[in-house]
């Protein structure tokens, strides 16, 4: 079969296949791992599910005194597909398993983008950015000079993972807030980011000093972060959404919506299937009200996009929207409580008729938090401590000291090879003549 034809078909594969129809031949492996091939499977995935397919699960516990409601205590995580998640049937999961076990052990979820997820270690002293779907990991270095003395004494930390489009870059962004009452005497906020493309930290300026960050993880939507915050203002805080912008790197704020009931910082959060910001307004023992943030640019910047009946979920004190399904007609809801003896579930709920559908999975732990992510073969290796970008090519392609294992250049091995490429190229000639 010509090369291709079997180029064509190779990008419509998930990555785990890819993965294996790396060993069929030196061509095909070649041909997998071009950046062009990157690009292009990249490109397919967008267009056949541009809101991810990919999930991680991990197992998490309620701390109350977290701006975000969840802290993972073993680090465990596994990982499965939406579309898997649709079915009736139990589902198996996938555990991530060594070497990238130890280095997720006891680390916390930050965020996914594109196809990266990033974690973090050691009090938040340590991260490392992961592709999921290949296993491959890289660590990110740490802060040295003034701006990580700054970091070491700040009390109080904020942080995000997300995409720049702009700049075809995956960024993390650490914010370090300071009142009067530290040893430092400085009331404000310092920011810095990381850029995976260069490879180091750099202090952003003109940051605003009357805005006090409360959720400790900065939500990735659209090619920007987003924490709930506090303004100060005449002496008052009033309650508002802080964005930065990764391509152009500045703040901004949006009005936070006036709703009937308090809204905890938990209930804050965003909905990846539809690049939108997400609030949810809990009733007084009669369910929550999801309200999205309009990206259409109409004259109200919010709406009720659906309620959760307590009698159809039974009880719950948090949820999280993890993605609609492909008709938009349910929603994938992450239901628990704060009691540290209940159990976390995922459910299928469609608003309309109010019908509940259980997600059920073997292997999971009893409470768990869900991220949406998308499957990709970007490489994420080291050369010498350095990321060097090939040419044109920008995060698609990185040199390795890592590289994926290359087929045998033994002869024995590439008869064996020409004999498995001659029964691939059978099976997939019987394949397309269906």
């Amino acid at each position: 079969m010509a090369l291709p034809l079997i180029d064509e078909i190779l990008c419509r594969l998930p990555v785990k296949h890819l993965l294996c129809c790396r060993c069929v031949s030196k061509d095909w492996c070649s041909l997998i791992d071009s950046a062009a091939f990157i690009k292009k499977h990249h490109a397919n995935a967008i267009e056949c599910n541009p809101e991810g397919d990919g999930v991680i699960i991990n197992d998490i516990e309620w701390n109350p005194t977290d701006g975000d409601g969840e802290v993972v205590t073993r680090g465990q995580y596994c990982l499965t597909d939406l579309e898997s998640l649709y079915g009736d049937e139990d589902e198996d999961v996938v555990e991530i398993d060594e070497p990238l076990k130890a280095v997720l052990w006891n680390a916390g979820f930050v965020g996914a983008a594109n196809c990266l997820a990033c974690f973090c270690k050691n009090g938040v002293k340590e991260f490392v950015v992961v592709n999921p779907a290949t296993r491959k990991f890289r660590k990110v270095p740490s802060m040295v000079g003034e701006i990580g003395e700054w970091f070491e004494a700040a009390l109080v930390t904020r942080f995000g993972f997300g995409y720049d489009h702009v700049n075809d870059d995956y960024k993390i962004v650490r914010v370090a807030q300071f009142t009067q009452d530290n040893p430092n005497s400085f009331h404000g906020i310092v920011v810095a980011v990381y850029s995976l493309r260069s490879d180091n930290w750099t202090e952003i300026q003109n940051v605003p000093s009357n805005v006090c960050l409360v959720t400790q993880l900065g939500l990735f939507t659209s090619g920007a972060l987003y924490w709930l915050g506090n303004k100060v203002s005449h002496g008052l805080y009033h309650r508002i959404i802080v964005s930065f912008d990764l391509g152009i790197g500045q703040y901004m704020e949006i009005p936070f919506p006036v709703l009937p009931f308090l809204v905890p910082n938990e209930c804050f959060s965003v909905v990846p299937t539809r690049g939108s910001l997400c609030i949810f307004n809990k009733h007084a023992e009669s369910g929550m009200d999801v309200w999205l943030k309009n990206n259409s640019g109409e004259e109200s910047p919010w709406y009720k996009a659906f309620s959760v009946e307590q009698c159809a979920l039974g009880s719950f004190e948090y949820i999280k929207l993890v993605a609609f399904s492909k008709d938009g007609k349910e929603v994938l809801l992450n239901v628990g409580n704060t009691d540290c003896r209940s159990t976390t579930k995922l459910v299928w709920y469609e608003p309309e008729r109010k019908v509940v559908k259980n997600v059920r999975i073997r292997g999971i732990p009893s409470r768990f938090g869900s991220k949406l992510y998308r499957e990709s073969l970007l490489q994420l290796t080291k050369n010498e401590g350095l990321v060097q970008l090939t040419e044109n090519e920008g995060l698609l392609q990185l040199t390795v000291n890592e590289q994926l294992q290359k087929p045998s250049e033994d002869k024995k091995e590439e008869k064996q090879q020409k004999k498995r490429d001659t029964w691939f190229t059978e099976r997939w000639r019987s394949w397309i003549m269906r």
